[in-house]
C-alpha cells in the first residue's frame, strides 16, 4: 500500500536523515530542500504457532489506513509507503516440518510406529476439517489465551497450521515515510502502525528493535537503514525471523479496499462489470464493421467494433462531455468513407464542423443543410415542404403527416390542441392539393400557411382548386372560427420567416433537397437547424419526419434493393415532444424499409414512454456514460442489474457501457473507452480542402443567395394569386360542385401528370 503524500512510525523517536532534492520552481535560483524519512519494520510479537486475529472484513480494516494516509499533505512533499511481502510456504518445508514434528513424538513415545501415526493422523485430521472423523471438530484456534503445557503442545500448534488446507506464508512488513518538515514522518509512521492493532490477537504485530536509554534502535539506524532500504526497494524477502501466519489471519490485507471503506482517498474500481464478449470483432477500418472504442481483452486494450450486420437500431445516453457525440461522429465518418449512406443531425454545428475535415475526398456524395448564421449572400439549398413535383395524388398524406407529425412534436400538442392541430392539417392539406395544380416555380411554400389563413381574398381565389371536402372546410367551418384560433400557428410560421436562413431554405418553390433520393443513391447527409429554440426545434423536426416519411415510402421499392440508410439524431427529445409516441411508431415501422436508427441524448427520462420503450426494447446496441441517479437506476434495471447503479453512476470521462447484438444473441453490458476522432482519421484530416468541398456542395445541390430566394418569396403570395386568376385555358369547377364530383388536377391549367 502506498500513498504519494502520507506515512507511519515507529515507537518512540526514530533518527531521521535529509536527502538533498532541487527546487521545482524555473523561476527562483535551484535550492536544496530537506527531506526527512522515518522507518519501521514490523514482526510478530509471539511465537508464530499463536494466530492473530481473524479480523471481519465488514467494516473494512483498510479504512484506518486509508484514513492515515489522509492526513498526508503533497503541498509538503509528504510521501509514505507499506509494504507487506508473503512467501508462500512451500509443499517441501511443511512436510519437513511435520516429519520433525512427528520424529519427535515418536522419540518421546518410546519410538513406536503407532504413536507417530497417531500424532499424524490427529494432525491431519484436526487441519482438514475432520475429514477422517464422524463430526467436525472445532476450530483449532482457541478464544481464549492458549496456555503452553509444554514443547509438545506448541509443535502440535505449528503442525497444525503446516497440514491445514489454508494457504501459509512467512510475513515482511517494512514501512517508510518522508516529508519536509521534521517530525512529520514519525507522526504518519505512528498512526499508520496503529493501524495494525485491529489484528491482534493472541498474537500481534510489534516494531523491531529495542529502547536503550534515550535511544530506539529500530530500522531508523544508521547501520540498518541500507538493509532496510534495499529490501523496501527491490522486494527482497530477508526478515530477520520467518514468522508463520495464514491466509485467513491477513484476509484484511490481502484485498483491495470494499464498498465498507468509506473514505474519499480511495481509488475505486468503478464496480463490477462484465466482461467484453470474446466475438467482438477487432476494428481495423473495415467495412461491415461499426468502431466502439478501446476494449480490454485477456490479451490487454484493443480497438473493437461490431458487426454493421447485427446493428439495426441503437440508444446512446449520458452527460454533455462524456463523449457520445465523439463515438457518433467517428462511427458515421466510417459509415461515409466506406460508402453508405447516412444522415447526421446536429443542432449545435459543432459536430459538422468536425466532420467535414475529414470528408473532402467524398464531397461529390455530400449534402449539406446548415441554418447555422449567415447573411443573405450564404448560399443555401431549396426545399419545399408542399412541393409535389415529379409526384402524384397519392404521395400527398405523406407529406401532410409529416408537417402536421413536426408541428406537434416541436410544440407538444396533444388532444388539447386539436383545434391547432386541425388548422395545420387543413392548411397544409389544401397547399399539397394547390402545388398539384400550379407550376413547380411558383408552387406553395410552409409560409403560405399564414397567407391561406389570413388573407380571404387569396383563399378564395385558392378553394375552387381543392377537393370537395376541404371547399366544404374553408367555404362552412373555417369561417366560424375566432380569429385568435389561429394565431398559435401564424405566430410560428412568422418567426420561421423572419430568419433569414430558414426563409432561404423553406421559401424556395422547387426543391434542390430530396432525402429520399439521398437514401437511394447513397448520399452523405449534414443537417443543422441553428439551435434548440421552439423555432429551431421545428425546423429540426420537419427535416427528422420528412426523413421517416420518406423512408415509409420506399415500399414502392422491393426489399432486397432498399440501401440501407444510417442516421444519427443527437438530442433526440427535440423530435420526440408528441405524446402520441409519433416518432417511435415511425421509427420501427421505417426499419423494415431500410432505415437504421441511432439516437442520442442526454438522458432517458426525457423521452416520451413509448420511445424509451422502443429504444429499450429494440436497440442492437444500448449504451451510456454517466446520467443522473434516476437514469442511472433505470438503465440498471434493463440491463438486469449488473452493472448496477452505483457503477453507471462512477463512469469516467470517454468510457461507457454499452450491450451489443452478436450473432443474434445479445451481450451483457462491458466497459469501453471511446476512440477520439484523430485517433481513428488523422491520415484523412484535410480543413484546407473544406472551401472547396462547399464548392462542390454547392453545385451538386444547385445552393444560391438566400437573399434570391427570399425576394421571389415576397412576390410569390401575388404571383400565385394572378396565376389562379387568369382562368387560364380551362376553368376550375364550381364551388358548389355542379359539374360533378371534383379531384384534385382533374381541371387545371399544367397537368404536369398528364392526368384528366
Amino acid at each position: 500500500m502506498t500513498d504519494e503524500a502520507g506515512a507511519w512510525g515507529p515507537e518512540g523517536d526514530a533518527d531521521t536523515e535529509q536527502l538533498a532534492m532541487p527546487a521545482q520552481s524555473q523561476d527562483a535560483p535551484i535550492e536544496e530542500r530537506p527531506v526527512h524519512v522515518a522507518r519501521a519494520e514490523l514482526v510478530l510479537a509471539q511465537p508464530d504457532h499463536l494466530p492473530l486475529r481473524r479480523v471481519p472484513l465488514q467494516p473494512d480494516p483498510l479504512k484506518h489506513f486509508a484514513d492515515a494516509f489522509g492526513e498526508l499533505r503533497e503541498d509538503l512533499d509528504d510521501r509514505a509507503s507499506v509494504v507487506i511481502d508473503l512467501m508462500p510456504v512451500t509443499f517441501a518445508w511443511r512436510r519437513h516440518r511435520v516429519r520433525q514434528a512427528i520424529a519427535r513424538e515418536r522419540r518421546r513415545s518410546g519410538g513406536g510406529g503407532g504413536g507417530a501415526k497417531g500424532v499424524w493422523d490427529g494432525l491431519r485430521d484436526e487441519a482438514m476439517g475432520g475429514r477422517h472423523t464422524s463430526q467436525r471438530p472445532a476450530s483449532h484456534y482457541p478464544t481464549g489465551p492458549l496456555e503452553l503445557t509444554d514443547r509438545r503442545t506448541e509443535e502440535r500448534a505449528v503442525a497444525g497450521k503446516l497440514v491445514g488446507s489454508e494457504p501459509a506464508f512467512f510475513v515482511q512488513v517494512l514501512i517508510r515515510a518522508s516529508s519536509e518538515i521534521k517530525g512529520r514522518p514519525q507522526e504518519h509512521v505512528r498512526a499508520l502502525i496503529d493501524c495494525f492493532d485491529v489484528f491482534a490477537g493472541e498474537n500481534y504485530f510489534k516494531v523491531r528493535g529495542r529502547r536503550v536509554g534515550f535511544w530506539y534502535l529500530g530500522a531508523d539506524m544508521w547501520w540498518r537503514r541500507g538493509d532496510f532500504d534495499r529490501r523496501f526497494d527491490t522486494g527482497l524477502f530477508a526478515p530477520k525471523d520467518r514468522r508463520l501466519v495464514t491466509a485467513p489471519e491477513l484476509a484484511g490485507l490481502l484485498k483491495p479496499p470494499s464498498v465498507h471503506c468509506r473514505t474519499d482517498n480511495v481509488v475505486r474500481s468503478g464496480g463490477l462489470i462484465p466482461a467484453a464478449p470474446r466475438a467482438l470483432p477487432d476494428f481495423r477500418h473495415q467495412v461491415g464493421v461499426l468502431p466502439l472504442g478501446i476494449v480490454r481483452t485477456k490479451d490487454g486494450h484493443k480497438a473493437k467494433g461490431v458487426y454493421l450486420a447485427d446493428t439495426i437500431f441503437s440508444y446512446f445516453s449520458g452527460k454533455a462531455g462524456y463523449g457520445k457525440t465523439e463515438t457518433a461522429i467517428n462511427q458515421f465518418i466510417h459509415l461515409a468513407r466506406s460508402g453508405e449512406g447516412c444522415f447526421f443531425l446536429d443542432p449545435h454545428e459543432d459536430a459538422l464542423n468536425r466532420i467535414k475535415p475529414y470528408l473532402t475526398d467524398v464531397a461529390d456524395r455530400v449534402v449539406e443543410i446548415n441554418l447555422a448564421g449567415g447573411g443573405g449572400e450564404r448560399r443555401q439549398a431549396g426545399w419545399n415542404l408542399f412541393s409535389m413535383e415529379g409526384l402524384s395524388a397519392e404521395h400527398m398524406e405523406a407529406k401532410v403527416t409529416a408537417v402536421v407529425n413536426s408541428f406537434a412534436s416541436a410544440l407538444g400538442w396533444d388532444e388539447r390542441n386539436d383545434r391547432a392541430l386541425s388548422l395545420v392539417t387543413a392548411a397544409s392539406q389544401s397547399l399539397v392539393e394547390l402545388a398539384l395544380v400550379l407550376p413547380p416555380d411558383i408552387a406553395p411554400t410552409i409560409f403560405q400557411i399564414s397567407t391561406l389563413l389570413c388573407n380571404d381574398e387569396w383563399r378564395r381565389a385558392v378553394i375552387p382548386y381543392l377537393s370537395r371536402n376541404w371547399q366544404d372546410y374553408w367555404l362552412h367551418r373555417f369561417p366560424k372560427l375566432a380569429s385568435e384560433a389561429f394565431t398559435v400557428v401564424t405566430n410560428f410560421i412568422d418567426r420561421l420567416r423572419s430568419s433569414s436562413p430558414v426563409a432561404g431554405l423553406l421559401g424556395s418553390s422547387r426543391s434542390s433537397y430530396n432525402v429520399r433520393r439521398a437514401m437511394d443513391e447513397g448520399k452523405i447527409v449534414l443537417t443543422c437547424p441553428a439551435g434548440v429554440g421552439d423555432k429551431d426545434r421545428l425546423v429540426a423536426n420537419f427535416m427528422v419526419y420528412d426523413l421517416l416519411q420518406a423512408a415509409l415510402s420506399r415500399k414502392d421499392t422491393p426489399a432486397h434493393r432498399r440501401r440501407p440508410f444510417y442516421v444519427f439524431f443527437d438530442e433526440v427529445q427535440t423530435y420526440d415532444g408528441a405524446t402520441k409516441g409519433n416518432l417511435a411508431a415511425t421509427l420501427e415501422q421505417a426499419r423494415k424499409y431500410g432505415l437504421r436508427a441511432n439516437l442520442l441524448n442526454q438522458n432517458p427520462k426525457r423521452l416520451t414512454r413509448a420511445t424509451r420503450d422502443a429504444a429499450f426494447t429494440n436497440s442492437s446496441i444500448l449504451s451510456s456514460t454517466q446520467v443522473d441517479a434516476d437514469a442511472a437506476a433505470m438503465l440498471a434495471k434493463e440491463w438486469g442489474g449488473l452493472p448496477d447503479r452505483d457503477t453507471i453512476l462512477r463512469l469516467e470521462k470517454y468510457t461507457f457501457l454499452t450491450r451489443v447484438t452478436l450473432g443474434g444473441e445479445v451481450s451483457r453490458p462491458f466497459l469501453v473507452r471511446g476512440f477520439h476522432v484523430d485517433e481513428l482519421w488523422a491520415p484523412h484530416y484535410r480543413p484546407d480542402d473544406v472551401a472547396q468541398m462547399e464548392e462542390t456542395i454547392d453545385s451538386s445541390l444547385r445552393r444560391r443567395p438566400v437573399a434570391e430566394t427570399i425576394a421571389q418569396l415576397d412576390a410569390l403570395d401575388e404571383a400565385i394569386l394572378a396565376y389562379l386568376s387568369s382562368g387560364g385555358e380551362d376553368e376550375p369547377l364550381p364551388a358548389d360542385g355542379s359539374g360533378g364530383p371534383y379531384r384534385p388536377g382533374s381541371v387545371r391549367m399544367h397537368d404536369r401528370r398528364g392526368a384528366a
